[in-house]
Order: C-alpha cells, then structure tokens, then sequence
C-alpha cells in the first residue's frame, strides 16, 4: 500500500477509535501478516514518537495508544 494509503487508513482508524466502538484489539483485520502490541513504557509523549514511527516511518496500521497496568501500549499490524 502507498504512503497516502497507509496515512488514510490509520486517520481512518483513529477517527473510529476517538468516535468509540472500536478498540485496539478489535481492530485487527482478518489475514494480517504481522501485528504486535508495543509497551511504551509511562510517558506518553514518548509513546507517541513510538507510535508515529511505527505508523508513518515503518508504514504499520496504528490503532489508538492506551493506558493499562501501569503503562502506555498500541496496537500495530499490517
């Protein structure tokens, strides 16, 4: 998939996930190559560098970052 693709869906993704209904693990589309849950540790500005990386210098789908056990996380797959 292109860059322009790519940047559409995950602002496409990210406009579900802020809208609800969607989540990170429901997110996974079926027959993904790879995928994977990044721990990004307890600053979330240091999370978001992870996150744009992933998704914008990698070319991963992003799903939204969250919270969860004393942490920050996302989902990524392609």
């Amino acid at each position: 998939m292109r860059r322009i693709g790519r940047a559409i869906a995950v602002a496409g993704i990210v406009a579900a996930v802020t809208g609800g209904g969607m989540t990170a693990a429901s997110a996974q589309p079926v027959g993904t190559q790879s995928e994977g849950e990044v721990s990004c540790g307890y600053v979330y500005d240091a999370c978001v560098r992870q996150w744009y990386d992933y998704g914008f210098v990698k070319n991963y789908i992003v799903g939204e970052i969250y919270y969860r056990g004393g942490g920050y996380y996302f989902y990524w797959w392609n």
